[in-house]
């Protein structure tokens, strides 16, 4: 067996490459895309982000579809290098439409970064585990948290970033910016083939056809216009991914009847827990959305002396990320040695009252502005430190809980579960964020009159329901307790 010390394989450093590229790119859009839409295509806040949470509903959903297609179909390493193409296509087209003010490159532009997204996101885990010796490799947890911090690092630069470009050139040049850096993948992919030649998913290494790689580009192709049609028919696009979930629930269930007791107990501690991490991941949504604006309209543009574009605060959230995560790790490890580190439920529990904290310190914000309704950074900055120890107690653990209590044999198809829950989290956070748009244009202390109602609103319900959730620890501790259950590794989040 490899000791921890030794070198992690050239695999490792291809998919730390990727991955902060990719990172760059989405969330660079992701960052503009629901300012882009109110203040430059003229959409109504709520429509904006409407929109916006039909494009992260629709990347998240679908994730499991191209999972499927890498493992069963072509290959992780060619799910990989098509996607980032498409993704690539797809920056470049919305930056057409940035340069035109049409919607019709827009809505086929986020067709190719969904596709795309849902082809690669899962493969980058696949092709660098491939690389190790084994799941109980000791380099495997190092590897995964060095992509996980990598991640927050790319999303933490292009905050900064692409929002400055936005301001002193164009949306055009700042979208077009994050279409060169998914171009920079796919250079990187193609130079690194051999790095990864003997790497990835079982069909990876068998010859794909020319016939097998023309019915996935059709397809890939035909799903993009599907895609770009149902983010302009919203209400078919929800109801497809409720229809989605609803089946996805029945078949767990299915599949729970052929499980033993404890297992079965196991198994509904998960569902519970996915639950409550969806109404984690619609408050999460809040931050490109209801926060962003707030920090638009009502926060003074100054940090540290510096004048700052107010879209460059979303990148406080992976800073906190890249600072905390560390802290909270050896936190863990410190109680854990001690017996005394708190249970999954416990942590859920915990970081829906913190994220009630960070929404109640938004809201009380109201009390401290200036005569023209302004408030300093510091109520944009206070909210962004408690919700990412909030995320980094929840989303953060998302994945374990699909390693941890489900079986093994359903474990891929609950994993695609958990990316539906993401999605569903989507539209529900577009839709509550839509309560806080300000009507008829006001001023600033209108505007902020009314975020701090809503975030107000927002902290009472959210903390009551870390309540409930701190009330229902026992008996969730009580039915993960069984010691005949099966112990399984804990598997590592990456940000899709």
């Amino acid at each position: 067996m490899p000791r921890s010390h030794q070198k992690h394989p050239l695999t490792f450093y291809a998919m730390l490459f990727w991955q902060f590229w990719w990172a760059f790119s989405f969330y660079g859009l992701w960052s503009l895309m629901p300012v882009y839409l109110n203040k430059h295509l003229q959409f109504s806040q709520a429509e904006s982000f409407a929109i916006f949470g039909g494009y992260t509903a629709l990347g998240a959903g679908l994730l499991f579809v191209g999972g499927w297609i890498a493992d069963n179909y072509l290959g992780a390493k060619r799910n990989l290098t098509f996607g980032t193409i498409f993704q690539s296509i797809g920056y470049f087209l919305i930056s057409l439409s940035a340069l035109n003010k049409t919607t019709t490159p827009l809505f086929i532009g986020l067709g190719f970064v969904v596709i795309g997204r849902a082809a690669a996101s899962t493969c980058p885990p696949v092709v660098l585990a491939s690389a190790y010796e084994g799941n109980d490799d000791p380099r495997l947890d190092g590897a995964f948290t060095y992509v996980y911090m990598i991640n927050n690092l790319g999303s933490f630069v292009t905050m900064l970033v692409i929002p400055a470009v936005a301001s002193l050139a164009s949306m055009t040049v700042a979208f077009a910016v994050c279409g060169v850096g998914m171009a920079i993948n796919v250079l990187g992919l193609l130079m690194m083939r051999g790095v990864m030649r003997d790497h990835g998913s079982v069909p990876d290494h068998t010859p794909a056809t020319a016939q097998k790689y023309a019915i996935f580009t059709l397809g890939a192709l035909a799903a993009v216009g599907v895609t770009a049609y149902l983010l302009t028919n919203l209400v078919m696009a929800r109801t497809l991914m409720v229809a989605g979930a609803l089946v996805i629930c029945v078949m767990i269930f299915k599949h729970m009847q052929q499980e033993t007791a404890d297992s079965r107990k196991r198994m509904l501690v998960g569902l519970a827990l996915m639950v409550q991490a969806l109404v984690f991941f619609v408050l999460y949504n809040q931050m490109p959305t209801s926060l962003n604006f707030f920090a638009i309209n009502n926060v003074s543009p100054e940090i540290l002396g510096m004048t700052i574009d107010p879209v460059q605060y979303q990148a406080l959230n992976p800073l906190w990320i890249i600072l905390l995560s560390p802290i909270l790790a050896k936190t863990y490890s410190y109680l854990g040695e001690r017996g005394k580190d708190l249970s999954m439920p416990g942590k859920y529990a915990l970081g829906m009252m913190i994220c009630g904290l960070a929404f109640g310190s938004a809201g009380v914000s109201k009390y401290f502005a200036d005569d023209t309704g302004m408030v300093s950074s510091f109520w944009i900055i206070t909210p962004n430190f408690l919700f990412a120890i909030g995320e980094l107690l929840i989303s953060a653990l998302g994945m374990s809980v699909v390693a941890k209590l489900f079986p093994v044999r359903i474990r891929a198809f609950c994993y695609g579960a958990w990316y539906m829950t993401l999605g569903l989290a989507s539209i529900a956070g577009a839709w509550v964020a839509s309560f806080s748009e300000a009507s008829g244009g006001g001023t600033a202390m209108e505007s902020l009159q009314i975020y701090g109602d809503y975030f107000i609103v927002l902290a009472v319900i959210t903390g009551l329901i870390g309540i409930v959730i701190a009330l229902l620890v026992p008996k969730l501790n009580g039915l993960m307790s069984d010691k005949s259950a099966q112990t399984e590794p804990s598997a590592e989040a990456v940000t899709a």
